[in-house]
């Protein structure tokens, strides 16, 4: 059971917590303005390439929540964080606080959501289409247990399976720092219906990490699902934020 809270005026992230941010972009495009003081200039260009101002507000928005999000944890002004990038774009602290916190983020329609933990950690956040033709892509991206399962499964049943396996999956993938392109089918899961517990099967690259990690689902309203994956081999403490820190 989890429930989302308001934020402590003193943010301290300990060994084996794991706090998730979520916000509602809509709340905060009056003050874009605001939110692209904070950002650095690639950052800005980047905005710059989404031809749509919906999306370019949004990125600029969730960049800007994150700097928000970051800068409290560590004590430094939001536009002062520095950010590196892996091969595949995954975002890193850059310059003396680069080890201080891991963190990920995702974005869904109107909501963005944050992770943030001492080891690599990813998230994910999807909502639940019935019009998906889930059968489809389970086939071509999931492992051949994963598809066995989701497959013998009742009709109204697989949606819920589906989306909750993607979105471990993915966070995994985001967590290692691979992304999608490290090949959904190349790990493998197995969720318990009753329990919500989830077992790491394989992965293809790395077969020994299997013990080394934590899964964890939360379903929301309106059909919206997240999976965290956090390299731990204790069960975290988890802590539920979704207000702003500060007035921009």
């Amino acid at each position: 059971m989890y429930m989302w809270n308001k934020p402590p005026q003193s943010l301290i992230l300990k060994d084996n917590d794991v706090h998730i941010w979520m916000i509602n972009i809509d709340n905060y495009r009056e003050k874009i303005n605001k939110f692209r003081d904070i950002l650095s200039l690639d950052e800005l260009e980047k905005a710059n390439r989404f031809s749509l101002d919906k999306l370019k507000d949004s990125y600029q928005i969730n960049r800007g929540y994150l700097r928000i999000i970051l800068g409290n944890y560590l004590n430094i002004k939001p536009e002062e964080i520095c950010f590196s990038y892996n091969q595949k774009g995954k975002p890193l602290l850059k310059g003396e606080i680069i080890n201080k916190i891991n963190f990920n983020l995702s974005h869904k329609n109107n909501y963005t959501v944050y992770a943030l933990s001492k080891n690599n950690i990813g998230i994910d956040l999807e909502q639940i289409n019935d019009k998906v033709a889930i059968e489809n892509i389970a086939r071509r991206f999931f492992c051949q247990c994963e598809f066995n399962y989701l497959n013998n499964l009742p009709k109204r049943e697989k949606p819920e399976y589906f989306f909750k396996l993607w979105t471990i999956k993915e966070a995994y993938l985001k967590a290692i720092g691979e992304g999608l392109s490290g090949g959904l089918d190349n790990i493998c899961f197995t969720i318990n219906k009753s329990s919500e517990n989830i077992a790491f099967i394989s992965h293809n690259h790395d077969k020994k990490q299997d013990n080394n990690w934590y899964f964890k689902t939360l379903n929301l309203p309106n059909d919206y699902r997240i999976g965290i994956a956090i390299n731990s081999i204790y069960q975290p403490n988890f802590y539920y934020y979704d207000e702003i820190l500060y007035s921009l």
